[in-house]
């Protein structure tokens, strides 16, 4: 599969939109191939982490800008169930700003950055920030630049890079195949800590399987969903789904260059003053878990909406053990004959953002390889200038 499907009535010319369609299409792909260069570089890998692991007192920060930064909300769990150690996702944009009070200087840290080019300034500043202030420090670096600044940490005696696979870099202003190839290596190297190779090759099938039914078999339908008159969307999720929809808020905006709003949120905070963004211009989209009991907290969430006399459009991803849900007006249900984790579920659950974006953004006649002609979002941020010395007062 090389490109999106786009019916006859999509106005699109052969040079719209034409990255972006490929980087989201060929995601499947590119996640085989996360996975097998890391199997490969798994006895590098485990000798980097042994050592730095054996700190009881390590802490996990997973870093970085705008969609990169996501990443860690969505996989940081992952890291701390497997480890036992404190993780949690902190953005550059914060430590830039506040390491100081943000991070115990005084603890070991494993900072894991993560960058598509590996050029944003606030990436390459916090690094050095961390070098400087931190009495140990070791740094993961995962990037799709292998000319990156990032990349060229590999030197470092305190660093490991895993670089993603040729392709995983985006073109395009907006991150997709990065995005999800970047997490599924963060969710990757813990697993190799606890799983048996073919356990981990079973799941990334299931995953490439399931990804390109979504691409494939629901395209038409979330071209559907595009086309229905929204100009806010807001994305649920709970647990490492809450990471995809903040993630999945933020595309959909990106590629319609702000005409359509995003928001995100759990299903249980959705009901705390955010369900008040609500009305008859707003598609609400659910991405429901694999796991049981937090399912019900979402069926309850999903039933009061029903019941509620709103004029909203919903939409859900899920897969086929959730069953149908008559409240929903479109269900993207894929499913599997292998039931997929639901840390990797969250990744498939990525792409339906991803295709109403770029659909909404043909529709809105704007190209989704740059919907921001005029400058306002740029694929690599610029005019953000780093203080290396203390304010004087």
């Amino acid at each position: 599969m090389s490109n999106l499907f786009l019916p006859e009535r999509a106005p699109l010319d052969d040079e719209t939109g034409r990255f972006t369609s490929a980087e989201i299409a060929r995601q499947p792909e590119t996640w085989k191939k996360t996975w097998t260069d890391l199997r490969a570089q798994k006895k590098e890998i485990a000798s980097f982490l042994d050592g730095i692991l054996a700190h009881e007192d390590l802490n996990i920060v997973l870093t970085g800008a705008g969609s990169s930064a996501f990443i860690g909300d969505s996989v940081a769990s992952t890291w701390q169930r497997v480890f036992s150690r404190n993780a949690r996702a902190v953005p550059t944009t914060d430590l830039v700003t506040d390491f100081d009070e943000l991070i115990l200087t005084s603890q070991p840290l494993l900072l894991i950055s993560f960058g598509r080019s590996g050029n944003s300034p606030e990436s390459r500043a916090v690094v050095d920030i961390a070098n400087r202030k931190c009495d140990q420090v070791f740094h993961l670096l995962i990037t799709c630049n292998p000319e990156g600044e990032l990349a060229q940490m590999k030197s470092r005696d305190n660093s490991f890079v895993f670089l993603l696979p040729e392709g995983a870099e985006d073109q395009s202003l907006a991150m997709t195949n990065s995005f999800t190839s970047m997490a599924l290596a963060a969710l990757l190297i813990p697993s190799l800590f606890e799983a048996a190779d073919e356990e981990i090759t079973r799941q990334i099938q299931a995953l490439a399987r399931t990804g390109n039914r979504i691409i494939g078999d629901f395209s038409e339908r979330l071209f559907n969903i595009a086309e229905t008159d929204f100009s806010r969307i807001v994305f649920l999720g709970s647990g490492p789904l809450l990471g995809i929809a903040r993630e999945s808020h933020l595309k959909v905006q990106e590629l319609t260059n702000g005409r359509v709003v995003g928001k995100f949120d759990s299903f249980l905070g959705f009901r705390h003053g955010p369900k008040a963004i609500i009305n008859d211009k707003t598609l609400l989209v659910y991405l429901l878990s694999n796991d049981e009991q937090t399912r019900r907290y979402e069926r309850d969430l999903v039933q009061q909406i029903a019941r509620h006399d709103i004029d909203v459009t919903t939409a859900a991803v899920a897969d086929r053990r959730f069953g149908d849900l008559n409240a929903i007006d479109f269900m993207i249900q894929p499913g599997d004959e292998n039931q997929i984790d639901n840390h990797f579920w969250a990744i498939l659950c990525t792409l339906p953002s991803q295709i109403i974006g770029f659909y909404k953004s043909i529709q809105l006649s704007l190209n989704p390889d740059n919907p921001s002609p005029e400058g306002t979002i740029s694929r690599v941020v610029e005019g953000v200038k780093i203080y290396s010395e203390p304010a004087v007062h």
